[in-house]
């Protein structure tokens, strides 16, 4: 894919227990996002899908493989660059939002402009509050928030830093089934705005189908098929 911001190629992480055993949780020949791109990444818990995101945001370095995030292989690169690449190129949305309690809406977003190379804008972080209908919260703390607005504080400071990416994990959890539409159609006519790729990760399939491509996990995340195979461990074999 000529102008894939995502590419992962032979990706592999296991994790060990405290017994010692290693446990695969990702083997994954190849997986793309285009430029622009808007996916939904489906799966059931404890299949990898956040795992994957870790991944992808150089938050968690793969045992094997290559991670490339706008050109930039995060696999080959020590913890301070990954952090780099990160805070210039991803956007993160988390399913409790992290967002600064001490601190204001327009506060909690130049917070993540600081942490860029570029300059803190307060012009921007201005704009991209009024384009998620906070315009006239921008002095109030997240206690003085309802839930749906500290989600979209979380989104205008995913997007502070003109990112390349917005990886959100579970972005529905904790807002009520009435307002899961809104939070999709934020995420979704932001990131077309400002010609960013979203990935969501979500088990709702309510959610899932806002999106014209979704992708389960299971379909290329080999550990997912070995285990789904007859006689393995999964399926009650001795594998």
């Amino acid at each position: 894919m000529a102008d894939a911001v995502i590419q992962l190629e032979r990706v592999q992480k296991a994790f060990r227990t405290p017994a010692g055993e290693i446990v695969p949780i990702l083997d994954v020949d190849r997986f793309e996002v285009a430029a622009g791109e808007q996916v939904a990444l489906e799966g059931h818990s404890g299949s990898g899908k956040t795992t994957l995101l870790n991944v992808i945001a150089g938050i968690m370095r793969p045992d094997a493989g290559s991670v490339v995030l706008d050109g930039v292989d995060l696999a080959r690169l020590p913890e301070a660059a990954r952090d780099r690449v990160r805070a210039d190129r991803l956007g993160l949305v988390f399913q409790q939002f992290n967002l600064l309690p001490g601190f204001t809406a327009i506060e909690n977003v130049l917070v993540a402009m600081a942490f860029s190379s570029v300059r803190p804008d307060r012009s921007r972080a201005e704009a991209l509050l009024a384009s998620v209908g906070l315009a006239h919260r921008l002095s109030h703390k997240p206690a003085a928030l309802s839930v749906g607005e500290q989600q979209r504080v979380a989104v205008a400071r995913a997007l502070a830093n003109r990112p390349r990416v917005i990886l959100a994990d579970e972005p529905t959890a904790s807002v009520d089934p009435g307002h899961q539409q809104q939070v999709v159609d934020l995420l979704k006519q932001t990131c077309e705005q400002e010609n960013v790729a979203l990935v969501v990760v979500t088990h709702t399939p309510e959610v899932a189908e806002q999106f014209s491509r979704r992708v389960r996990i299971e379909s290329f995340n080999r550990v997912l098929q070995q285990l789904a195979k007859p006689g393995s461990v999964a399926e009650g074999g001795d594998a």
